[in-house]
């Protein structure tokens, strides 16, 4: 049993891979090691970055098709302070879960991209001598340029935008 191979799905140019020892003893080589963990995290990088950008693109897409609603069909007299308060209530709650949502995927994908810089670190991919011309395999700059990012920050700005702009509709309807 524990010298069965199991497929790993992220990893396509190896047919299977052994299963580590139950006692804890990881493979010697840090090739091995780089090429069980390293796919894995790219994968986590890329997938957490893509679920906040399809959070941002639905959350907006909903916010200015109500945005679209609210200004284009005629207010009604029966609705009173309450009703307004309450669809305010919904909307800032609305935007207040997809803002918790897209931080929790922003923690994660910084974790999974700082585990995935440590093991190219690891194995010197940033040290001088990997390329022929005395280079580094990648630029030193990726090992920091991603603590610059400021994607979140603008995907929250523009849910925040929205949000203001249809609680602004709802009151003006007043």
């Amino acid at each position: 049993m524990d010298d069965e191979l199991f497929d790993e799905p992220m990893m396509s140019e190896t047919a299977g891979i052994r299963r580590p020892d139950p006692n804890g003893v990881h493979p010697d080589k840090p090739l091995e090691i780089f090429r069980l963990l390293y796919p894995v995290f790219k994968d986590e990088v890329y997938r957490r970055r893509e679920q906040m950008i399809q959070l941002t693109a639905f959350a907006s897409a909903f916010l200015v098709l109500l945005l679209v609603i609210l200004l284009t069909i005629p207010s009604s007299p029966e609705l009173d302070a309450r009703t307004r308060w309450l669809a305010i209530s919904g909307v800032a709650l609305l935007f207040g879960v997809l803002a918790y949502v897209i931080l929790q995927h922003a923690d994660r994908h910084r974790m999974a991209k700082q585990q995935l810089i440590e093991l190219e670190q690891s194995l010197g991919l940033y040290q001088d001598g990997w390329k022929p011309d005395g280079k580094t395999l990648f630029p030193n700059n990726w090992q920091f340029d991603w603590a610059a990012d400021r994607s979140v920050t603008i995907y929250l700005a523009v849910l925040a935008a929205l949000t203001t702009l249809v609680i602004c509709a709802i009151m003006v309807r007043a």
